[in-house]
């Protein structure tokens, strides 16, 4: 599909899935489905896929929706939502993809649909989304088959390889998030307010559209220090706290790039640093380099945790290490599928893009800290897609 990122891989992969479950089509309207399945980024988030077996691809739009980045190959019908002469726009929205799926031949017990909206990506749109009525899924329900766990584990898992066109599209996002961490390390200083650095971020990757074909890009950053660094662990968010010399201070980013997600963790120290915050700052880099050097294919999950886990434990600091160690990424800030923890025996497989994210807080330290990156997985090893926004200190 020349001009789309749903490659003849994708196409391939989502027809496979499809055959081996018995269906012939897939009713799809969560954000990061939408990109996964097309590699369109919906605006208002309420945008409807009918991806079908034996043709091409069904998109149904709101009447208001931009159509300067739909993606070709798609079908696209508008159904009256914001045409202020039609009641019920999802009335004729819902009889829009039972026509469609009729006139393809496919039957209710045919077409899978994923009914929860828990854990999904946001639409462009992300501060005012259309308010979909209480019996949206129900409605569609009715056009799909009986819920089925085994296929909807099965669509799933459709998340976790990434082909080389979304890769790329990955690694974008991971480029325009380097930005925002150079505007990380420019802002840090003391006296300036965690809250006023991470609107330095967020301005940085803002400033990002309109170049390298990126029509969106938006940054969420959590800036914490000093004291506040060792509650990082637990929860992320900006104060209104001055930085302070001595303090460690930690970015978590999540940065969006047309439809598609990078997860990065950053380091800064202001001024100098007191010995035992230095080294909690080295023991966690060497446990991230550790878990990095694990990530290959055919290699466990839980191996690749255990990996920074021991380094931390041989420190003395294992309890201070509270979380996994990482997860999928790239259609969501954080994908379907399962996490890099103690005990997971699935295997990473070539495709895959992970974080790498283990830490370390300490509040008898007065501070904590993390490292995270964006790992694919290759045939080989693997290749760290946010390279070029690490520095010594991280």
């Amino acid at each position: 599909m020349p001009g789309s990122l749903h490659s003849a891989e994708r196409a391939q992969l989502v027809r496979d899935f499809l055959r081996q479950q018995e269906l012939r089509a897939w009713i799809a309207w969560r954000p990061d489905e939408l990109i996964m399945l097309s590699g369109y980024a919906t605006f208002w988030g309420a945008s409807v896929l009918l991806y079908l077996a034996d043709s091409d691809p069904v998109l149904f739009i709101p009447v208001l929706e931009p159509r300067d980045h739909i993606p070709a190959g798609l079908i696209v019908r508008e159904y009256p939502w914001g045409d202020l002469k039609c009641s019920d726009p999802f009335a004729v929205l819902t009889e829009g993809v039972r026509s469609e799926t009729k006139k393809a031949g496919v039957a209710p017990g045919q077409v899978g649909m994923l009914r929860s909206a828990a854990r999904t990506s946001l639409p462009i749109q992300a501060a005012e989304q259309i308010p979909l009525p209480e019996s949206f899924c129900e409605t569609f329900s009715a056009l799909a088959a009986q819920p089925d766990p085994k296929k909807e584990n099965a669509f799933l898992n459709l998340y976790l390889q990434k082909t080389p066109e979304e890769v790329r599209a990955i690694r974008l996002a991971n480029h325009v998030a380097g930005i925002g961490v150079q505007s990380f390390r420019d802002s840090v200083s003391p006296s300036i307010s965690e809250a006023e650095v991470a609107a330095a971020v967020e301005t940085a990757i803002q400033k990002q559209i309109g170049q390298d074909g990126i029509f969106y890009a938006r940054g969420w950053a959590m800036v914490q220090s000093g004291p506040n660094s060792a509650d990082s662990g637990r929860f992320n968010r900006s104060s209104g706290r001055r930085l302070q010399n001595g303090d460690l201070v930690v970015l978590e980013l999540a940065t969006c790039v047309n439809g598609y997600w990078s997860d990065l963790t950053r380091m800064e120290a202001v001024g100098e640093l007191k010995p035992q915050l230095a080294e909690l700052l080295r023991v966690v880099s060497e446990g991230q380099q550790a878990a990095i050097a694990m990530v290959q294919p055919g290699v466990a999950a839980g191996e690749v945790d255990a990996a920074a886990r021991d380094v931390i434990a041989r420190h003395g600091l294992s309890e201070y290490f509270t979380h996994h160690t990482g997860h999928h990424v790239g259609f969501r800030y954080h994908d379907p599928g399962f996490g890099l923890m103690p005990g997971r025996t699935e295997k990473l497989a070539p495709g895959m893009v992970v974080t790498i994210e283990p830490g370390a807080y300490v509040p008898e330290y007065g501070g904590g800290a993390r490292i995270e990156d964006d790992v694919l997985v290759t045939d080989s090893g693997n290749e760290i897609l946010s390279r070029e926004s690490r520095t010594a200190v991280s």
